[in-house]
């Protein structure tokens, strides 16, 4: 399965979000969001776990199998700075410079296109995740919208990672 088949668990669920959240009152659509926002940072750890995963891999039988051990602990050290000093410094100086192009490129084409900063939304994605598993509580100016925005951000954010971890020409799932 590709990385990206995950981010369909997601969707599916805010499909069905988006019907029940538009009816619901304020306390309820916080709630929502502290869910979607749990549920859609889960998908995402998910995907970076199987990019990295299998990138090794691709490079070597051993090399796959140790990353793929060490990875069954990474529990939500998803941010663009774990992605950073964390997920692609052990593959070199090359790898790091790569996504930090990628991700610029990404975020210029939004932020001129449609006023939205990819990493800003991710990383509120995140604060948000935490917040809410660990709080109880989704900060009272997320909305329900913006933590779908920071899932949509996120798609982006493994997209780049992916296409950043290439093997000999072709790219990660």
């Amino acid at each position: 399965m590709a990385y990206f088949d995950n981010f369909q668990l997601a969707d599916e669920v805010a499909a069905h979000f988006d019907e029940v959240v538009a009816a619901a009152d304020p306390l309820l659509r916080s709630r929502y969001a502290g869910f979607f926002a749990v549920a859609s940072a889960a998908v995402l750890e998910v995907a970076l776990k199987q990019i990295v995963i299998e990138y090794a891999a691709a490079n070597h039988e051993l090399f796959g199998s140790y990353v793929a051990a060490r990875y069954e602990r990474i529990n939500g050290r998803i941010a663009i700075d774990d992605c950073h000093k964390e997920h692609l410094k052990p593959f070199g100086e090359r790898y790091q410079k790569c996504f930090k192009r990628r991700l610029e490129g990404i975020e210029r084409y939004f932020m001129q296109r449609q006023g939205l900063s990819v990493k800003a939304s991710y990383n509120n994605l995140l604060t948000w995740r935490h917040s809410f598993a660990h709080q109880g509580a989704v900060p009272s100016t997320a909305t329900y919208e913006e933590v779908k925005q920071g899932f949509e951000a996120g798609k982006l954010v493994m997209q780049a990672l992916a296409r950043t971890l290439t093997v000999r020409g072709r790219t990660s799932s």
